[in-house]
């Protein structure tokens, strides 16, 4: 954890640069956190996910769940017991 003085020294860095050297610096900062195609998991197939891709299947997950898309315990064993 980053503590609070150096979080407030950073800040003071950041804003002693020029406007343009402050939208490169987040450019970059921009750049590595939201990198998608990197590789974060794969599939039970063994296919990649790029955390684009990883990022796309949580949310679908969470709009199902919203949407009441879901189905019980009990269901999904009667579900297994037809394959």
């Amino acid at each position: 954890m980053i503590r609070q003085a150096s979080l407030e020294n950073v800040y003071s860095d950041v804003m002693l640069l020029s406007c343009t050297d402050r939208q490169k610096l987040y450019s970059r900062m921009q750049k590595e956190l939201y990198q998608n195609d990197e590789i974060v998991a794969y599939t039970t197939a063994g296919m990649p996910f790029t955390r684009k891709q990883y990022i796309e299947q949580i949310n679908i997950g969470l709009r199902q769940i919203e949407n009441g898309e879901l189905i019980t315990d009990e269901e999904l064993e009667k579900e297994i017991a037809t394959w």
